[in-house]
């Protein structure tokens, strides 16, 4: 996967990709800096940082569901 495929995948999670010396940050976007940076994933491998980030939207939506039930 290259780093285009990557953040377009994980934007539609509405998580951020930032790659910076080679090390690629995952946070969800929108959020307050403190927040964001709080629980952002660090990592040198892409595949890594979109399955991280997976796993962070997935857990965040069962989050909100859970304290928000519709």
């Amino acid at each position: 996967m290259n780093q285009k495929q990557a953040r377009e995948e994980l934007a539609s999670y509405g998580m951020t990709l930032r790659c910076t010396d080679g090390e690629y940050r995952v946070t969800f976007k929108g959020w307050p800096r403190e927040r964001a940076e709080a629980v952002a994933h660090y990592t040198d491998d892409i595949d890594d940082a979109v399955n991280t980030g997976r796993v962070m939207a997935l857990q965040h939506a069962q989050t909100k569901h859970q304290t928000n039930p519709t």
